[in-house]
């Protein structure tokens, strides 16, 4: 997780992002959320049909990444220790 830290804070300095505001990220967050949506927009798929459209899986993997990145960016923002935070909330649920 530290990796992934890194690497995102790297990925806002190089863009000069690291200046964003928490409401930005939350925004950006809910944005890239809503885009896998689409990909199922007028259909519902079960897992095996989902998983057996190999075009498909690629769409929802470049999405998904999308989905983390921006969450990891919020966690990184705020000086988060994501993997601890993710581990309560497991513990939690």
């Amino acid at each position: 997780m530290k990796e992934l830290e890194r690497l995102v804070r790297k990925h806002l300095k190089d863009r000069r992002w690291d200046k964003l505001r928490p409401s930005d990220l939350a925004k950006s967050i809910s944005i890239e959320a809503a885009e896998p949506l689409e990909l199922f927009q007028w259909v519902s798929l079960s897992v095996e049909e989902t998983k057996s459209d190999k075009e498909k899986m690629e769409e929802i993997k470049k999405e998904s990444a999308d989905v983390i990145i921006f969450a990891l960016e919020m966690s990184v923002t705020l000086g988060f220790d994501t993997r601890r935070i993710v581990k309560k909330n497991l513990a939690a649920s």
